[in-house]
């Protein structure tokens, strides 16, 4: 092998490790200012509390600090849009003894599951593409699979008709904590939601989901209170009535986290894998508490 090919190869390796370590910093002091503002403006908000595991951003922290103040309860959850499990809201959880459900429309990533982790009964699995009509017998028929009476956690990502689904869920379920990713274009009081159609996908751009004045009206009369949003302006977290005093009481004026996609940027460690959780399902876990 030529010397001066290695010679560029190790070069090329070096800038570019340079250049993520300088992004990485950059991402970390611009997450810390955020926080200390949010701080400021919202003392108490689960927001302060988020870090990345498995999540996309700082999900796997916030809801670790709701149910460490509403308790875990049963430990189930059901996240609808879970994707290859690499990145999700309940990968962690897993982790730590939960029981759940995990759907998505794409096969293909649902394979690269079933590929990787060996089948537990811890876990349920379902291909389909959500939609208001059945994801309520959906979810009622993986939860009875799993053998739950209760849900703890509801996850929704579906990058469309999120609103509606959620709404129509709610009918046959009844979570303690919600998770849904809300259309952080759009600040309060606007109000806008998508059009559902059978069928369509997310082509990409700002035509998705709904905002988040949308999902507060829609389930404060479902006995839900908006409680944060998740710093990187994703995910949006609702707890039933009868959890919402062990939270400030905030307006979704308040709460509300703008579009800042490049903070998802940041990493928490090494490349996920899906090996934790394959040793955790096996019988042979890590030590992971």
């Amino acid at each position: 092998m030529p010397q001066s090919w290695w010679k560029r190869t190790t070069a090329t390796f070096a800038r570019k490790l340079r250049e993520s370590t300088h992004e990485q910093a950059v991402l970390r002091r611009e997450h810390e200012r955020i926080k200390n503002d949010i701080a400021l403006r919202t003392p108490g908000n689960p927001a302060l509390y988020g870090y990345k595991v498995y999540s996309q951003f700082d999900e796997d922290g916030i809801i670790a600090h709701i149910f460490s103040r509403i308790g875990e309860g049963d430990r189930v959850f059901v996240e609808i849009g879970c994707s290859d499990g690499l990145e999700n809201n309940t990968h962690k959880l897993l982790l730590h003894g939960w029981r759940g459900v995990w759907i998505d429309a794409d096969a293909d990533k649902l394979r690269f599951i079933a590929e990787n982790v060996p089948a537990s009964p811890r876990l349920v699995i379902r291909q389909a593409f959500v939609s208001v009509g059945n994801a309520g017998p959906l979810v009622a028929a993986a939860l009875a699979t799993l053998g739950a009476r209760t849900l703890d956690l509801l996850s929704v990502d579906i990058d469309g008709d999120d609103l509606n689904v959620l709404s129509d869920l709610l009918r046959t379920v009844q979570p303690r904590v919600i998770c849904t990713e809300y259309n952080a274009k759009f600040p309060p009081p606007m109000k806008l939601s998508i059009i559902a159609e059978p069928g369509r996908l997310w082509s990409g751009d700002d035509y998705h989901g709904a905002s988040l004045t949308s999902f507060v009206d829609a389930l404060h009369p479902l006995g839900y209170r908006l409680i944060a949003c998740g710093v990187s302006g994703v995910n949006a977290f609702f707890v039933r009535d009868d959890d919402a005093a062990q939270f400030p009481d905030y307006t979704a004026e308040q709460l509300f986290q703008p579009a800042r996609f490049d903070l998802r940027r940041m990493t928490s460690g090494h490349p996920p894998s899906l090996k934790f959780l394959a040793d955790h399902m096996s019988g042979n876990p890590a030590d992971f508490r």
